[in-house]
């Protein structure tokens, strides 16, 4: 999977890739080898010796080293669009992925509904603090794939929107 990641403003192009070793992750061309550990409230990433505890909350990640103000958006790869760079204009299927594992305890987004940037999709429950998921695009509701009560991981798809 291809990313675009804003981090406290810096922007970065991500890639990450599941191998049977662990995972391989690329940022800005830079290669990190490692494993990834699902944890209570968030992730933990080894890169290295070290293992690194991250939880997200809205769009704040808590690291080891502080906080930081982060944005992701999926890039679709070109091969999907089976050579067709028109399609950029018009309207995309694009997934929504919960950024961490928690309980889904409401689901605003309803399937026909149009939402704007910012409107919030649903809300999980993740270490004791409700987090809202928010439509990172203006767009059209097309699937809900949780509802209330749910247990979600990290990258789960819980809605699509078709972008407009």
């Amino acid at each position: 999977m291809r990313f675009r990641l804003v981090v406290d403003g810096e922007p970065r192009r991500v890639e990450v890739e599941q191998g049977p070793e662990g995972i391989v992750i690329r940022v800005d061309g830079a290669e990190y080898r490692g494993k990834v550990r699902h944890v209570d409230g968030g992730i933990e990433v080894r890169l290295g010796p070290k293992w690194r505890r991250v939880g997200l909350v809205g769009r704040t990640a808590v690291t080891d080293d502080g906080t930081h103000e982060i944005e992701i958006s999926e890039i679709e790869d070109e091969a999907s669009h089976s050579g067709s760079k028109a399609r950029s204009r018009s309207a995309r299927a694009l997934p929504i992925h919960a950024p961490m594992p928690g309980r889904v305890v409401r689901v605003e987004a309803r399937v026909g509904i149009q939402v704007k940037r910012g409107d919030t999709l649903l809300v999980l429950e993740a270490m004791k603090m409700q987090n809202e998921i928010p439509a990172p695009h203006d767009g059209i509701v097309k699937q809900v794939r949780v509802v209330e009560g749910d247990s979600v991981i990290v990258d789960q798809i819980v809605a699509v929107l078709e972008a407009h």
